[in-house]
């Protein structure tokens, strides 16, 4: 079930909201009576339902807004369940039974510190009280904490909910039937969210225990387009499978974190594709950005290199210089090379990866024709690493950053009369070989260009 939470001020608010929630799909709504200007207003709303309900009156010690007595709490929830709704949620720490008739009762535990060490003696303690449903919210703080919440939803064998909350526990709440979990948390829309993580409701549904699941690992992930691209050709294509974005602190917890979600196929970015490919045994060029999962083995793949070759255009007895020194910057030189450039490296650790080297102070004056931004520079900030004045018409400058789509240094690089490729090309081209490694189909083209057009 997809739970709509609504923060909503009023009666008027609650009950457009509820009628918006339900053209969304929601499967019921949550009203936080906490968020009401006048909580009186609670049973009003239950009473005047478009949708079930779960009256919500949340205490200040759970992480909510009551500031009132307790004996005031418990009277506002029994009127509300009086007045027609169909679930309260009641706080583990706090339960005592009361009146509410045929209400069903939805007992409910949180921690917005983080995952407590005692988090599966808590789930004990809460099913054995045997309530209609259990919610179980904590704070993941990375993979390692969203892989044990994943864990403990399959190991909870009754009706139940548990919510990794923050940006590390986004898949948990869109995959939550993969898992066995019963209900999961969405908000209206983007900002109106009352917890934090909760994921749109237009971003969830069509998911079931047989989804195939799979995602991009990085850190930062955030502003990652990879969901809405393979999200997109996985609705073309008809396939029951779900694409999410995961933070990722340690490369090293990959093979747990693919064995915790059941993931098909995973997507490697920043700061990981060196790592991963230690990791996985992997060779040339020194870098993974594509883990594909066959019975259980993790395989490393990198399609960064014959994505660059393709995008960047003929570089055939070019110099070509390449900015940067980490996993991108690994790929992209050694797909280049292998389109017979004449390549060189440029970092500011000095690192060469087995290519000629230029100083970081002389890059703007090392004579190459194709000048490449393998770095993050310009993907947070209006920045380029390479120096304006050195840009010549003629030149041909590839960003592999794609967020912004035109960047500082393309931008200069344009100015000058050089010829841009912007990184928009690569992550295209990179994430349709990804798409057939992962699933043995093509991409559709229509899915690609509709992309391009969008960015």
């Amino acid at each position: 079930m997809i739970c709509v939470s609504l923060g909503s001020r009023n009666s008027a608010q609650a009950l457009a909201g509820m009628e918006e929630a339900r053209r969304a799909g929601a499967d019921l709504v949550e009203i936080r009576g906490d968020f009401l200007d006048d909580p009186g207003e609670l049973p009003e709303i239950a009473a005047r339902k478009s949708l079930p309900v779960v009256v919500t009156v949340r205490p200040a010690w759970e992480g909510g807004r009551w500031a009132g007595t307790e004996e005031g709490r418990v009277r506002l929830l029994e009127s509300a369940c009086a007045a027609g709704a169909d679930w309260v949620d009641v706080e583990f720490e706090a339960y005592k039974d009361f009146a509410r008739g045929g209400t069903r009762l939805l007992l409910s535990y949180h921690d917005f510190s983080g995952v407590p060490a005692d988090l599966e003696r808590i789930a004990a303690k809460m099913r054995a009280m045997e309530p209609d449903l259990v919610k179980i919210a904590v704070t993941a703080r990375g993979a390692a904490d969203l892989a044990r919440c994943v864990r403990l939803q399959k190991s909870m064998g009754v009706p139940s909910a548990v919510v990794a909350m923050g940006e590390a526990g986004e898949a948990l709440r869109i995959l939550y039937r993969r898992f066995g979990g019963s209900l999961t948390y969405a908000s209206l829309c983007a900002g109106a969210e009352t917890a934090p993580g909760q994921v749109p409701v237009s971003d969830l549904g069509g998911v079931d225990g047989s989804t195939e699941a799979y995602a991009v690992v990085g850190r930062p992930v955030a502003h990652s387009r990879s969901p809405a691209l393979f999200n997109a050709a996985f609705r073309a294509l008809g396939m029951n499978a779900r694409y999410v974005k995961i933070p990722l602190e340690d490369a090293a917890l990959l093979p747990e974190l693919v064995s915790a979600l059941e993931l098909r196929g995973v997507s490697v970015t920043i700061p990981h594709k060196e790592k991963a490919a230690e990791l996985l045994g992997f060779g040339e060029p020194g870098a993974v950005n594509t883990v594909v999962v066959r019975d259980g083995v993790l395989e490393g793949h990198n399609t960064d290199a014959p994505a660059a070759a393709e995008a960047v255009g003929p570089v055939a007895g070019k110099r070509v210089l390449v900015l940067g020194s980490g996993g991108a910057a690994r790929a992209v030189a050694w797909g280049l090379a292998g389109a017979g450039a004449r390549m060189a490296v440029s970092s500011r650790r000095g690192e060469s990866l087995g290519r000629e080297a230029v100083a970081w102070e002389r890059r703007g004056d090392a004579g190459a024709e194709v000048v490449v931004n393998a770095t993050s520079v310009g993907m947070n900030s209006d920045e380029s690493p390479f120096p304006p004045e050195a840009w010549r018409p003629g030149m041909r400058a590839f960003d592999v950053v794609y967020t912004p789509r035109d960047t500082r240094f393309l931008r200069e690089a344009r100015a000058a009369g050089a010829e841009t490729v912007d990184g928009v090309e690569l992550f295209v081209r990179q994430a349709a070989m990804q798409f057939r490694l992962f699933t043995g189909r093509e991409m559709p083209r229509e899915v690609v260009e509709g992309f391009r057009r969008g960015l």
